[in-house]
């Protein structure tokens, strides 16, 4: 029977003009506001998925209204917003051949990998990834399409349609808010006066005749006007609500505290983007929290040698007084017993009663920093060029001999057992090597070398030194070490704790996070005779570009390595990739220069020649190419095709692990741990899996361990895992990772009766 949707026939004429044009404005602020997560956002490609959903907007608003049946008109309504989803995936960047069902593992392979490292980032997003970039850019389409869908499907009921077209504006709302308390942008005032009668627009002039059409519009005006001084009159120095500081996980408390020991095992710093503190400075730059000058064999950790001593002791005898800078520190919700600062700090200016050793490092006496603490130091950080650093004397003065000094291990030595020395220990012991004298290698003493060579570092000596090999400048050997750090190693925040992690990560593991990065290279420029050490704090945060003030988040703690230069000073370098969520990458603007060894033009260092994220990806850069009547048969076959792979796919993989003889829980408890970041070494037995699981995600976790061994061991019916050992497995291997690790770990193991089939872990 042909009939027109109930609810249409009594809107007016208007409705729909007036649904559109606010549902297009919405669409299209959000799209640009959620675009400025990537550096340099297509604007092409964000402009195409606005259209796409419009169009699709109007597409369901002439449905409603057509004299079609109902099964008729839900049909094609399904197709049009699955037309509509295709199309703004491809127009966002997606390759055309991830449509297929074929790869659709490939493309949720790489979806979860972009999330992991959009979870972890700072914004813009300037890494080299692609598909970080490319999952970044299809959150604008993931909220544009169900929000369109929301709010012009033709529903039956006016109810129905109200709830939609609400719901659509929380989608459309979060499209653009999200970005925006990550990324604060010019004229907040307009732009909030502008979303405040677009929302109005939206949710009640549609449904106006007439006089109250006009009354309702004059309402809106004179209520975004009158918001307008409010609001201004709300714009402080500092936020009248700091949501950047709320922690609803975390248990009462002064504020969050780092212990920044590298211990090179699963990172336990705080993950989840509260702000620790503001920095007013002229320039980013890393806010240092302590010196780790010792390499105890093991481990680089704080030495406290020269406690007492006053830090501008290591300042250069001349030093360029344009490096100078005064920066303002304001503590938010960090808890610290050791003064934030930049470079080498040699004045503080503020309440606090500190002390300084000749690293760097300044304690505070009269108890930690915590919320609401502010103070200014005057700090010297170096900024010079490559040319400078060349041309810096290979040799320096004695007083930085120490920093070539490491300690030899011994063979029985383990990180697995032993641990950090405590704070303010010898730097010195019989098992420290070093250069005999400034400008030389260790390896220049002839006993030296023979205790490097007969120790479990012997192959980190003979690669440093290969590293040198033929470098003209220390400058030249500090590069060299860092791009091979950037060849053939990932970062992981997950690796295994072995007992020479250094060693492990050099020539086994080959993953780490930036203790791994910064303590490595740190020590094999040691091994070269270049003072070195690892400075261990925040990189320099996002800036906001209305108070001029850095805001630093527990995802900006990191480590980074600083290079003496005779003449310039500590000079930072950092070779952890940029894909790590403290990298410098996340100042977004203006990076630490210091921190990429100087100023070197873009043929020595090889910039401006990265793949774009489009060619890395398989064109995922060119859409325009795509010949429409494809796209539109790819979609129209998309969810048959979709629904019956998935279901076949569930069905053999069950049936594999049958004929196999696995147990499909054990299975499925493996692929999940893979998923989450927590691999099993191979040859690892259940109850060694047992005994990890407890010490990574509880007690509950080993429980439901212990029932699958239990079970495959001694065929007990009893020793099902129960649904609550399973939800703790769940929470434990998601805790304090984010929201993105938790939403996967609900995926991998999704809640279910004990002995119920998987279907494929997923």
């Amino acid at each position: 029977m042909n009939v027109p949707a109930a609810t249409v026939a009594r809107l007016p004429r208007h409705a729909l003009p007036l649904q559109l044009a606010a549902f297009g404005l919405l669409c299209w602020a959000g799209a640009v506001q959620w675009s400025r997560f990537v550096s340099g956002p297509p604007e092409g490609r964000v402009l195409a998925v606005v259209v796409l959903a419009t169009a699709g907007a109007l597409s369901l608003g002439i449905l409603a209204r057509a004299p079609i049946g109902r099964r008729t008109r839900a049909a094609a309504s399904i197709a049009v917003v699955l037309a509509v989803a295709a199309g703004s995936a491809l127009a966002a960047g997606l390759p055309i051949r991830y449509l297929a069902p074929a790869h659709w593992g490939a493309l949720g392979d790489g979806i979860d990998r972009g999330l992991a490292g959009s979870s972890s980032t700072g914004w813009p997003y300037v890494g080299s990834d692609p598909w970080v970039r490319l999952t970044l850019l299809l959150g604008i389409p993931a909220l544009a399409v169900p929000a369109m869908a929301l709010g012009f499907w033709p529903a039956p009921r006016r109810a129905a349609a109200a709830a939609g077209s609400l719901l659509a504006l929380v989608l459309l709302l979060a499209l653009f808010a999200v970005p925006a308390t990550e990324r604060t942008v010019g004229a907040p005032l307009v732009r909030g006066a502008a979303l405040l009668g677009l929302i109005g627009t939206w949710l009640w002039l549609p449904r106006l005749r007439g006089r109250r059409l006009a009354a309702g519009l004059a309402a809106i005006a004179a209520a975004t006007v009158l918001a307008l001084p409010v609001a201004g009159a709300l714009q402080h120095h500092a936020a009248w609500v700091d949501y950047t500081t709320w922690d609803l996980f975390a248990s009462r408390g002064a504020g969050h505290s780092f212990d920044w020991t590298h211990r090179y095992g699963p990172l336990d710093w705080p993950r989840r983007g509260t702000t620790m503190l503001l920095v007013r400075s002229p320039h980013p730059h890393y806010w240092k929290a302590e010196t780790l000058d010792r390499f105890d064999g093991l481990r680089w950790v704080h030495s406290g040698a020269g406690s007492s001593s006053d830090p501008s002791a290591e300042l250069p005898m001349h030093r360029n007084t344009r490096w100078d800078e005064r920066i303002h520190f304001t503590i938010s919700g960090l808890q610290s017993n050791f003064l934030i600062g930049a470079g080498t700090v040699y004045s503080v200016d503020g309440t606090q009663t500190v002390i300084g050793t000749a690293d760097g490092t300044i304690r505070v006496l009269d108890g930690p920093l915590s919320k609401g603490a502010d103070y200014s130091v005057m700090s010297y950080v170096p900024d010079p060029s490559a040319a400078q650093m060349r041309s810096a004397p290979h040799r320096f003065q004695t007083q930085f001999l120490s920093y070539t000094y490491f300690d030899l291990p011994r063979r029985s030595d383990s990180a697995l057992r032993e641990p950090p020395p405590p704070d303010g220990a010898s730097n010195v012991t019989p098992r420290t090597v070093g250069a005999p004298v400034p400008g030389a290698e260790p390896g220049a003493d002839p006993r030296v070398l023979r205790l490097i060579l007969a120790s479990p570092y012997a192959r980190e000596y003979r690669l440093a030194r290969r590293l040198a090999a033929g470098q003209p400048t220390a400058y030249d050997v500090v590069k060299n070490v860092e791009r091979y750090l950037e060849r053939g190693f990932t970062y992981d925040e997950h690796p295994a704790l072995r007992a020479l992690p250094l060693d492990a990560f050099l020539f086994r593991d080959r993953i780490g996070y930036c203790q791994q990065f910064s303590g490595a290279m740190a020590l094999l420029l040691r091994m070269d005779g270049i003072p070195a050490r690892v400075a261990a704090g925040f990189a320099p945060g996002i800036p906001d570009p209305n108070t001029k003030e850095y805001r630093v988040r527990d995802l900006d703690a990191h480590s980074w390595v600083e290079v003496w230069f005779d003449g310039i000073g500590w000079v930072p370098f950092d070779p952890t990739p940029s894909l790590s969520p403290a990298s410098a990458q996340a100042s977004g603007d203006r990076l630490p220069s210091a921190a990429v060894g100087g100023h070197e033009s873009a043929k020595d260092t090889g910039a401006g020649h990265k793949a774009r994220p489009a060619d890395v990806a398989g064109g995922a850069g060119r859409p325009s190419g795509t010949r429409p009547w494809l796209v539109l048969l790819a979609v129209l076959g998309i969810p048959l095709a979709g629904i019956a792979s998935l279901w076949l796919a569930a069905i053999a993989r069950a049936r594999r692990v049958r004929r196999a003889g696995q147990d499909p829980e054990l299975q499925e408890l493996s692929y999940a741990l893979e998923r989450l970041g927590y691999p099993i070494p191979p040859g690892t037995t259940l109850l060694e899996l047992e005994r990890r699981l407890g010490v990574t995600a509880g007690p509950g976790a080993a429980r439901y361990a212990r029932a699958l061994r239990q079970r495959r061991f001694a065929s007990r019916a009893r020793a099902l895992p129960v649904r609550l050992d399973r939800r703790a497995l769940r929470r434990g291997l998601g805790e304090g990772r984010g929201p993105i690790v938790k939403l996967r770990a609900l995926l991998v193991l999704p809640p279910r009766r004990a002995g119920q089939p998987s279907g494929g872990g997923s």
